[in-house]
């Protein structure tokens, strides 16, 4: 999950494939070396060509990850009140 936006991000510019490989090789090193995704993904030149350090981080942070979930509980709490 915490990859998926990085991914979305990338697969218009890579293709989703090479997104994926790309994210794929950066959470081996991660867990390989103990780092994080956004320090493996860094040293992949392929993604730096696209995003930068800040972006990458961005899209990492778990503020992030619940997208349109407050704006679908807000409509769904509305339509059960009536609004």
């Amino acid at each position: 999950m915490v990859s998926e936006r990085v991914s979305a991000a990338l697969a218009p510019r890579l293709g989703k494939a090479c997104a994926k490989e790309l994210l794929t090789r950066a959470s081996a090193e991660a867990d390989r070396t103990g780092c994080s995704l956004a320090d493996a993904l860094a040293t992949l030149p392929e993604v730096a060509e696209h995003l930068t350090d800040t972006q990458v981080k961005r899209l990492l942070d778990p503020e992030g990850y619940t997208g349109a979930a407050p704006a679908l509980v807000d409509r769904e709490l509305g339509e059960r009140r009536g609004g």
